[in-house]
C-alpha cells in the first residue's frame, strides 16, 4: 500500500491512503509511519468512528489507541457537560452523502476536548478518499497551544500598549521618515486642540512655528543618519485655534530589523505654564514693578552693550543719553499721599514712553529718577527731543520733568555717558527745574 501526500496551506501535512478499501488494513510498516508523525492523526469511517489513533494524538487528546479506536470521535472530544465540541465533525459526514463540504481540504482552526476536560486549540486539514460507495477520512491535527499562548501574550502586550499609548498624560506621537502623524495619543489632541482624525492628515511641520522649524529639522536628520540617538528641545507648536504652545520635544528613532530608519517617536509636554512664568521672572527681573518700563541693571547692560557695538564697529554714530528727574514728587506725596505719588509715577512714564521710538532704551533707574538711551541721535535731535518731552510732562501731568542730555561716541564708555546726563541734569536743576541741559 503507498501513501500520497496533501500539503495544507499552515504547512501542515495530510497523509491519506490511495486505496479506500485499504485503509482499516494498513500493515505495519504504515502504522508505523502514522505512528511517527509529529502531528496528531486520525482516520475515520463514514459514520464518524475513529479507525486509525497515532501516538501524537493519544498525547494530545489523552485516549490511547486502544481506547479511541471504534469509538464516535464526537464522543471522544465532547464536552465534559455533554455537549458537542467546536470541531463541525457533521461537515465531514455530510460529505459522505453530498461530496462537496466547506471541511475538507481546507485547514479549520477548532477546539477539541482532551479526555480530562482540558481544551486543546488546533488546527485540523481532513481528506478524504472515496471508493463506490465507502468513504475514509483522515484528519491530521495540530496542537495550537503553544501559538495561542505566543498570541495571547502578544494580543496582552498589544493591549498594554494601548493603554499606556493612549492614557499617556504627555503627548506620544509615532512620525512617519515625511514627518507625518501616524498614531497620535489623547495628551496630543489635548494639547494641540486637534481631533485625532485632523492631527493625523498633518505633518509636524504644518503646525511648528517657522522660526523653530529649522533646528527642528536639522537635529532630526542627525537622528535619522545615526549621528545622535535622541535629542531634546523647546519648540512652538500652532494650536487649531492659532495660539502658540510652547513644548517640550524628546525625539528618538525606531528602526527595522536591517536597522533601516522605520519612524519617529515624539513625546511631547506642554511647557506653556513654564514658559509663561520663566517670561513672568524675567520681567520682574528686568522690569520695574510699578511703571512696566527696564529698571537700572538691565539699563546698564544695554548701555554697555551699545557702547561696545560702536567701538567695535568704529562707526561714526552718534547716540543721546538722557537723565530724567520728576520734579515736585516729594509734594505730590506729601500733599496727596504715596498712592497719587505712584499715579504721578506712572504718567510720567507713559508720557515719555509714547515720545520714543522701539529703539530707544528707557528705563526707571531710581525713585524720580529716569534714563533713556537713544541710538542713532544727533545732538541737535537730542535737544528737540529733550524739549518736547519736558513741555509733554508739564501739559499733561501735575508735575514738571528736568532733563540732562549727554552724548555717546565711538570710544566712549556708556557710563560716562550717562555720568555726564547726570551732571547736565543737576545743573539744569540749579536753574530751577523744568527745563533741558547739555550736551
Amino acid at each position: 500500500m503507498q501513501f500520497r501526500q496533501h500539503q495544507p496551506a499552515t504547512g501542515s501535512m495530510a497523509i491519506t491512503f490511495s486505496n479506500a478499501d485499504d485503509a482499516r488494513g494498513a500493515d505495519g510498516r504504515d502504522r508505523q509511519t502514522l505512528s511517527s508523525l509529529l502531528d496528531a492523526y486520525v482516520g475515520l469511517d463514514s459514520n464518524g468512528h475513529v479507525l486509525e489513533w497515532n501516538d501524537a494524538a493519544a498525547a494530545m487528546l489523552g485516549w490511547t489507541a486502544e481506547e479511541a479506536v471504534g469509538q464516535p470521535l464526537a464522543e471522544l472530544v465532547a464536552v465534559p457537560d455533554g455537549g458537542q465540541s467546536g470541531w463541525a465533525l457533521q461537515d465531514l459526514l455530510d460529505y459522505v452523502q453530498t461530496g462537496p463540504s466547506p471541511v475538507v481540504g481546507n485547514v479549520v482552526a477548532q477546539v477539541m476536548h482532551a479526555k480530562d476536560g482540558t481544551e486543546v486549540p488546533v488546527e485540523v486539514v481532513v481528506t478524504a478518499v472515496r471508493s463506490g460507495s465507502k468513504v475514509v477520512l483522515h484528519a491530521l491535527i495540530r496542537d495550537m497551544t503553544a501559538v495561542s499562548e505566543v498570541r495571547a501574550v502578544q494580543c496582552g502586550t498589544q493591549t498594554i500598549f494601548k493603554a499606556v499609548f493612549d492614557d499617556a498624560p504627555v503627548g506620544i506621537a509615532v512620525v512617519g521618515l515625511d514627518g507625518s502623524f501616524r498614531w497620535v495619543n489623547k495628551a496630543l489632541c489635548r494639547i494641540t486642540g486637534y481631533p485625532e482624525q485632523e492631527l493625523t492628515q498633518l505633518t509636524f511641520q504644518d503646525i511648528t512655528f517657522p522660526g523653530d522649524l529649522d533646528s527642528d529639522l536639522q537635529e532630526a536628520t542627525r537622528l535619522l543618519h545615526g549621528e545622535i540617538s535622541c535629542y531634546q528641545m523647546d519648540k512652538r507648536y500652532y494650536a487649531k485655534d492659532g495660539h502658540l504652545i510652547w513644548v517640550h520635544l524628546s525625539g528618538s528613532m525606531v528602526r527595522d530589523a536591517e536597522g533601516q530608519p522605520s519612524c519617529f517617536i515624539a513625546h511631547i509636554e506642554d511647557i506653556s505654564a513654564r514658559k509663561r512664568d520663566e517670561e513672568l521672572l524675567r520681567q520682574q527681573a528686568t522690569r520695574d514693578p510699578l511703571t512696566g518700563v527696564l529698571n537700572r541693571a538691565r539699563f546698564a547692560e544695554e548701555l554697555a552693550r551699545y557702547g561696545a557695538l560702536l567701538s567695535r564697529h568704529g562707526c561714526e554714530d552718534e547716540a543721546a543719553v538722557f537723565m530724567i528727574d520728576l520734579d515736585g514728587l516729594k509734594r505730590i506725596n506729601d500733599q496727596y499721599g504715596h498712592a497719587a505719588g505712584d499715579n504721578y509715577i506712572k504718567d510720567v512714564a507713559q508720557i515719555i514712553g509714547r515720545q520714543l521710538r522701539l529703539s530707544d532704551v528707557f528705563a526707571r533707574i531710581g525713585g524720580d529718577e529716569f534714563a533713556a538711551l537713544l541710538p542713532h541721535t544727533s545732538a541737535e535731535q537730542a535737544q528737540k527731543l529733550a524739549r518736547t518731552l519736558v513741555e509733554r510732562v508739564r501739559t499733561r501731568s501735575p508735575g514738571s520733568v528736568t532733563i540732562g542730555v549727554s552724548m555717546i561716541t565711538p570710544g566712549q564708555l556708556g557710563s560716562d555717558a550717562l555720568q555726564r546726563a547726570d551732571e547736565a541734569m543737576y545743573q539744569a536743576k540749579q536753574q530751577g527745574g523744568g527745563c533741558t541741559c547739555g550736551p
